[in-house]
């Protein structure tokens, strides 16, 4: 197995730097006299200087010793400027978009997708090219320290046509998105002009533009405007300029490349190129140095692991309390053995309201029946709902509109305001993904009936007429799991510690993408499971702006942990395991909330890990001995690894293969990123006895049990990327930036008869 981490090689342990106390004017004033020459970062209250260039006996500043690992945060700045200026004096034609993480697009024309479908007016103006991203990381794998550096590639649309030249063409740019283009100061020639998106143009008056921007209208340059590079402006922009046909044609190529630019053996052949031109040259390694004395070169060829790794296992699925009823399989368990909590579960005959347009009464009522006693000639869905769940019936109470109008919808729901039926089933037409937030009629039904404690399942006209028993069996999942059934758990690791598992999810929402647009983020602290994944509460539902979310938190957690004390018959000294599986890093802030927790609750002793679970992360893992799998009669997944492969940065970091070689759909597939978990540690108490003592660092055990939360989302039999409580929080969260659009909508009635229902999902 290989990553695609290219080791740094540095042969001492410790090195001189010169330093300078910091202000801002000092360092600007350092930059202005010695740019050229010398580079200059910021790293706490000092400013850390790298001569690269300048041969004479220039003094700046003071000299100091620092350890290469002990002081990294200096030692990574340094790598990255030394870095920085190099690629600059070996390639001067190049000119990078950033400088961290380092960007800069391909200059070879074959690595441009449209280039031969261009006019050659248009080659190199209009382009979707390959972007090349070099980021530095500090691993500890097999408990050796290394710094490396994690190159990808991406593809980007190219498009340096200003908007006066289009202006000039009589290109209509009344109405198009645009970013204004700024050279920042001291940087010409050195990093592209910094772009932001400011707005749509209003008005063009000669050589000016009027925006409508987040801070009202301002005027900008034409000339130091551009469209926005996006899909639909390029396409619309080559429609005016060529034709519809060539445009359509232009856009086509890209889209018939995509398996061939997102898979997976040539990806790895062109970022180990790639490496291999950055790192050495003429077949030796290239010298990365300062005149200081602060050296180091890159290993050509991408880091190979075959330890370092747990064997991930998928759990095996229980189906009743006294572990009898097992199954590595849980479609083929609950047909075998019915779901987990089939004696316990209180509503054996639900009553379901069914909405359908009263054209589809046909195939709606047989869909119904197909839904209910499930297809006899078929694979998994013999026994339907029905017989699947252990249910004594099923009662549907149809119901007709005469077309897919809101008002038709909510005046029969109305009527439902105290004889609330269990479920409601819901026909809607595809058209109305097409509506905006605030005005989709699927948000105003579904807030309707959640209003009214009823979850819902929608289904669309299109699946009522063409349904299969793969859309039934995981409609049915997921109708169950509302109704608050528990179709399956899984093994939960003895132990005589009491375990929680809190997932901590979020959504944006923004009125734009401009500058200056204000963003809020959604938390959803709303999801509490044991370590077998029963869906233990939804704790009260809010959708809490971020600076609430720390109050939020802890007012959570301690109505949470005595609830459920008392549910579990928790005894005075029993220890207590907290894992939040959060969706950010974590602040020292976090820290103090729990620390607070632990105190106030001094009835057990309580340990925890705050986990992040990310795919924004650039690491990668290949299997080069992957030969790629038949299907459909293509071959796929070539150097794509199984799922379930991982490897553990350091203590406390490991990423996990998720969408492996067998769960690759289409060629198009490609690709895909693992899943990075770290356990989070607090940035500036590390030393802090009485938090250390609180804390749980277990990896290993975390690793397995993030996997293993992957088989338990009950949307779907089949296992997923991420796991349930980060799935589940993030679905809350989401939906609730949705219907806070919604005229009237009152999360607060979500905390009664919904509380464990996964209305969610």
């Amino acid at each position: 197995m290989q990553l695609n981490y290219f080791p740094i090689n540095i042969d001492f342990e410790k090195y001189q730097i010169s330093t300078e106390n910091y202000t801002d004017d000092r360092l600007v004033e350092l930059r202005k006299q010695y740019n050229s020459t010398h580079s200059f970062f910021r790293n706490g209250d000092a400013i850390y200087i790298s001569n690269k260039d300048e041969n004479e006996n220039i003094v700046i500043g003071n000299i100091v010793e620092k350890d290469v690992f002990a002081d990294n945060e200096i030692t990574a700045s340094l790598i990255k400027h030394i870095f920085f200026r190099t690629f600059k004096e070996r390639f001067p034609k190049y000119t990078p978009v950033d400088f961290y993480p380092f960007r800069f697009f391909s200059g070879q024309t074959k690595d441009d997708v449209i280039y031969n479908a261009l006019p050659s007016n248009f080659q190199n103006k209009i382009a979707y090219k390959k972007l090349i991203e070099v980021q530095l990381r500090m691993t500890n794998i097999d408990k050796t320290k290394r710094f490396g550096f994690v190159v990808n590639i991406a593809r980007n649309w190219i498009f340096n046509k200003s908007c006066a030249e289009l202006n000039e063409e009589n290109y209509n740019l009344i109405n198009i998105e645009v970013l204004h283009a700024e050279i920042l100061a001291g940087l010409q020639n050195i990093l592209a002009p910094n772009e932001e998106l400011v707005g749509t143009i209003k008005a063009i008056n000669g050589n000016t533009a009027t925006v409508e921007t987040n801070e009202g209208y301002k005027d900008y340059p034409l000339d130091k405007l551009f469209i926005r590079k996006t899909k639909f402006n390029i396409g619309n922009y080559l429609s005016f300029a060529l034709s519809q046909e060539k445009s359509d044609e232009i856009l086509n190529l890209i889209e018939a490349k995509r398996s061939e630019i997102y898979n997976a053996k040539k990806l790895y052949n062109e970022i180990t190129s790639i490496a291999k031109s950055l790192f050495s040259e003429k077949g030796q390694p290239v010298l990365f140095q300062n005149k200081d004395g602060f050296c180091f070169t890159v290993d050509e060829s991408p880091f190979t692991f075959s330890e370092n790794t747990l064997a991930l296992k998928p759990p095996t699925f229980i189906f009743d309390a006294a572990v009898t009823k097992t199954h590595t399989y849980p479609d083929l368990g609950l047909t075998s053995f019915g779901p987990y909590d089939s004696i316990t579960f209180d509503i054996k005959t639900p009553s379901v309201l069914c909405l359908c347009k009263g054209s589809n009464r046909g195939n709606f009522t047989h869909f119904l029946s197909s839904l209910k006693d499930g297809m006899p000639q078929s694979r998994y869905f013999k026994k339907g709902l029905l017989k699947k769940y252990d249910l004594q019936d099923i009662v549907f109470d149809i119901k007709e509109i005469q077309n897919f109008i809101l008002n038709d919808y909510l005046n029969v729901i109305s009527a439902y305001d105290e004889i609330k039926p269990h479920l409601a089933i819901i026909e809607i037409p595809a058209e109305f993904r097409k509506h905006k937030d605030a005005d989709n009629p699927y948000y105003k039904i579904k807030a309707k009936l959640l209003s009214l404690e009823i979850p819902v399942q929608f289904v669309t006209s299109e699946k009522v007429k063409r349904y299969d028993e793969y859309i039934l069996n995981s409609m049915v999942l997921q109708i169950y799991a509302k109704l608050g059934g528990t179709p399956w758990v899984l093994p939960s690791q003895r132990s005589v510690d009491r375990e929680i598992i809190v997932g901590i999810g979020h959504t944006w929402f923004r009125a734009n993408q401009y500058k200056g647009a204000e963003q809020n983020r959604v938390v959803g602290i709303t999801t509490f499971l044991s370590s077998d994944g029963q869906y233990l509460l939804g704790d009260k539902v809010k959708d809490v702006p971020f600076d609430s979310y720390f109050q939020e938190l802890l007012r959570s957690l301690k109505n949470s942990i005595d609830r459920l004390s008392k549910e579990q018959g928790w005894q005075s000294g029993d220890t207590i395991r907290l894992i939040f599986h959060i969706f950010k890093p974590i602040k020292d802030i976090e820290f103090d909330v729990i620390t607070q927790l632990i105190k106030d609750i001094p009835d057990y002793s309580i340990k925890f890990a705050f986990v992040t679970i990310s795919k924004t992360h650039p690491n990668l893992i290949f299997d080069t001995n992957q030969n790629g799998i038949q299907k459909f009669n293509n071959l796929m997944g070539e150097f794509i690894p199984n799922r379930a492969t991982n490897i553990f940065l350091d203590s406390e970091t490991s990423l996990i293969q998720m969408l492996g070689v067998s769960e690759l759909k289409t060629a198009k597939h490609g690709m895909s990123n693992p899943i990075q978990i770290k356990i989070r540690t607090p940035q500036h108490k590390y030393h802090d006895k009485e938090l250390n003592d609180y804390l749980f660092y277990d990896l290993s055990y975390i690793t397995q049990q993030i996997f293993s939360f992957t088989y338990l989302s009950w949307r779907s039999f089949l296992a997923g990327e991420q796991p349930a409580t980060m799935l589940y929080s993030s679905l809350i969260a989401k939906l609730l930036s949705k219907l806070k659009n919604v005229p009237g909508w009152d999360s607060d009635k979500l905390n009664y008869g919904l509380k464990k229902k996964k209305w969610f999902l």
